[in-house]
């Protein structure tokens, strides 16, 4: 299961799982975030949240960021499992050059009122405080929801399988991938 037809909005043979986000991918990821980023929470219900998907992509997209999709893995009282879904903007450009983080900035001040999502700035990290700063965002997202529940795991979309989903998610998207 993955979740590259939702995000991306494309149809794709890639029925890849999810990529585990743990200390060696987090390394993967390290050089696309180490110039700082945000991270933006998608706190609608399922059928408000692919609209909100398409909208904030494009934002993202027209102010020339990339960015990386990441889903919480969370369990509630009664077992059942859902994913919370956010987005983690680097401070590239869509030629994945580091950018003024001014404008990173300036840019989640004004995706947060937008869309009433959570956003968290970083602007200086290390590699290995990321997994926790994701962590502590995804716990903040579902306690200011009331959401009793429990994060189980953090997981990226599969790296692609072919050429043109490659072309799509990274020329066309700005999506930020890790190749396994």
């Amino acid at each position: 299961m993955n979740f590259i037809e939702e995000i991306c909005g494309i149809s794709t043979n890639n029925k890849q799982p999810l990529v585990l986000l743990d200390e060696m991918t987090v390394k993967n990821l390290w050089n696309c975030l180490q110039h700082g980023f945000v991270l933006i929470g998608i706190r609608e219900s399922n059928c408000m949240q692919k609209e909100l998907i398409k909208k904030l992509q494009a934002d993202i997209i027209k102010n020339d960021f990339r960015y990386c999709p990441i889903f919480g893995c969370c369990v509630n009282g009664n077992g059942s499992v859902y994913y919370l879904s956010a987005f983690v903007v680097a401070n590239l450009n869509k030629a994945k050059e580091p950018c003024d983080f001014t404008a990173l900035r300036l840019f989640a001040d004004e995706i947060s009122p937008k869309y009433r999502q959570q956003v968290s700035i970083c602007e200086n990290s290390s590699c290995t405080s990321v997994i926790s700063l994701i962590d502590a965002f995804f716990e903040d997202c579902l306690k200011e929801n009331g959401l009793p529940h429990v994060c189980r795991g953090y997981y990226l979309n599969p790296p692609p399988m072919c050429y043109s989903e490659r072309y799509i998610r990274d020329i066309k998207k700005n999506e930020i991938f890790i190749g396994i």
